[in-house]
């Protein structure tokens, strides 16, 4: 886990891309700013939200996985009590990762979320 970005100095995006800091990190709606910026990373300030945006790209497509693996689980009766409570606290885990990148993205700062910074890597 590696955290980067200034504490206290300049903000690296600016006050119009709050709302896709945001939607970076909301599920689906990450598809927003990582169209919008693909192609405005020479600037440094879309580049830091288009950063974002495909971690949470990346967050949201694992996130379904794991939902869907556990979903085709439920099937086998033995075990539906037991994948129900993984899958419970899968998805307090995944709202857990989405406030702390919008916290980390708000302050500044890119935070590699375990796991999930590989798959957004091949989003490049």
């Amino acid at each position: 886990m590696s955290e980067t970005g200034p504490i206290g100095g300049t903000k690296p995006y600016s006050d119009d891309d709050k709302i896709y800091l945001f939607l970076a990190y909301f599920g689906i709606f990450s598809l927003i700013p990582f169209f919008m910026f693909r192609d405005k990373r020479s600037d440094p300030q879309k580049e830091y939200v288009y950063w974002h945006a495909r971690q949470g790209l990346a967050l949201t497509i694992v996130a379904f996985v794991v939902w869907l693996v556990g979903m085709l689980g439920l099937v086998i009766p033995i075990l539906n009590f037991v994948i129900a409570f993984v899958l419970c606290l899968w998805w307090v885990l995944v709202i857990a990762m989405m406030i702390m990148g919008w916290v980390k993205a708000f302050g500044g700062q890119k935070w590699e979320i375990p796991g999930v910074c590989k798959l957004a890597e091949m989003f490049n």
